[in-house]
């Protein structure tokens, strides 16, 4: 890798102190230990679930909004409120969760955090008001914060940290199947229970996997470190002061955000209000926009550990995607009737190529020290969640400036603030051109 390369540059160092080599040393447990096969079950397996339930709460809104709208009267600015409150908690969650995760370990922090998220279900679904479902919502939020960067704090400590792009790439996946069982078999599940049955069915989920992790995951034998959260807030001080990790981290920020918040919520709308679809037709396309997100995750994972044999960095695949996948929001502000594309087609596109923006997690987790995955980690997701937050709620403010018709709001509102969104995230772009990042390192090419 050329020493002037940007990329590199910020790849390095992007926590004052940080030495070089740091950055290169496996875990321990990596050198000696269970066996991969025993690790993937005790270890990653429960973590992924953890993400799965994590990803089904993040979406499930997307499928039971028009029951939402209809037993409480919610407009799209109060359905968007609503929604995103999972983001706000979940982001000022990330600080005490990278602290946590770093002194006691993923599995004694994630196990009680999915008893809050449980409790919030159960809320949820007894919920009369407005805000009480926002109370519930972030309580939910609250207890699922851990969820991902648990399983890569766990990844981390047991597995080699040239493989942390391909392990977070599989819980990536099984988090998309937590969305792939928020569209359809949630809109079978509607068919026996109501919307407030089913949260109660999730309750009894998440109980499950708290009780899976505090019986299955094993203590890592490394010592934790005595991490404050003075000592937290000092780290985040120096990441958030150093330009290296901004350009590793806002030349996705923006598009994850919005891969988050659309996903989560906005799709469905998209898909009736201006593919004209009808409920059981979004919940199909929506199903098939989660299964290209579990395929779109894998992809990612496996061309970025696969191309890195040739020299090539993650970032070139974690751009390269993010740039088709603006592509495909373009096709959503143009709406399905100007190109003559089917609505599936742009939802299938915008769930694989969004994977993408993802895997910028593995890239910033991959420039630290090990013991510094779980700060830098939730630092970046800190970022991530709270601009989820303002996009969610942003383009359900955005939208209800236009007068809906029979419940459904025109395609001029979807175009105006979808429009608007895609222009934000083009900046990034722009910045990661700037990490030239089709040069290959000369240290790593085969053949």
């Amino acid at each position: 890798m050329q020493a002037n390369d940007p990329a590199s540059a910020a790849a390095a160092q992007p926590v004052a102190g940080a030495p070089e080599s740091a950055v290169a040393d496996p875990p321990q447990a990596a050198r000696s230990g269970p066996g991969l096969a025993v690790l993937l079950a005790t270890v990653l397996l429960p973590f992924a679930l953890a993400h799965f339930i994590s990803y089904l709460y993040r979406t499930v809104n997307a499928v039971v909004y028009p029951d939402l709208a209809h037993d409480l009267g919610l407009a799209a600015g109060s359905l968007g409120l609503l929604t995103s409150a999972y983001f706000l908690t979940f982001a000022a969650a990330q600080l005490p969760i990278g602290v946590a995760l770093d002194r006691f370990g993923p599995r004694k922090v994630q196990g009680p955090m999915l008893l809050v998220a449980a409790a919030g279900a159960v809320l949820f679904a007894r919920a009369q008001s407005l805000g009480e479902l926002v109370l519930a919502r972030g309580m939910i939020g609250l207890g699922v914060a851990g969820s991902l960067m648990s399983a890569i704090k766990a990844g981390s400590l047991w597995l080699p940290q040239e493989r942390l792009p391909l392990s977070t790439a599989i819980l990536l996946a099984v988090g998309g199947m937590g969305a792939m069982a928020s569209t359809t078999p949630m809109q079978w599940a509607l068919g026996l229970t109501d919307w407030r049955g089913a949260f109660l069915a999730l309750a009894a989920g998440t109980l499950l996997v708290s009780a899976l992790i505090f019986g299955v995951v094993p203590e890592h034998p490394g010592q934790k470190t005595q991490t404050r959260l003075r000592d937290m807030v000092r780290t985040v001080g120096e990441l958030y002061r150093a330009w290296s990790f901004w350009r590793l981290a806002l030349y996705t920020l923006f598009a994850h955000a919005t891969y988050m918040a659309v996903q989560g919520l906005w799709m469905a709308p998209w898909l009736r209000d201006v593919g004209h679809l009808a409920r059981p037709q979004v919940a199909q396309v929506l199903f098939a926009g989660t299964v290209a997100m579990v395929a779109g995750s894998l992809f990612f994972g496996w061309i970025t550990d696969a191309v890195q044999k040739y020299g090539f960095k993650p970032v070139l695949v974690c751009g390269t995607g993010t740039v088709l996948f603006l592509l495909f929001q373009l096709l959503m502000v143009l709406g399905p009737g100007t190109l003559a594309v089917h609505p599936l087609v742009v939802a299938v596109g915008f769930s694989f190529f969004g994977t993408a923006t993802t895997m910028n997690y593995a890239i910033v987790a991959q420039s630290v020290p090990g013991h510094l995955t779980g700060r830098v980690s939730t630092s970046f997701n800190l970022l991530v969640f709270l601009l989820a937050f303002g996009v969610q709620w942003g383009l359900g403010l955005l939208i209800t400036q236009w007068v809906p018709h029979q419940g459904q709001y025109p395609q001029a509102a979807y175009r105006a603030a979808l429009g608007l969104n895609l222009l934000l995230q083009l900046p990034g772009i722009v910045l990661w051109l700037g990490f030239r990042p089709w040069r290959r390192d000369c240290r790593t090419r085969q053949g």
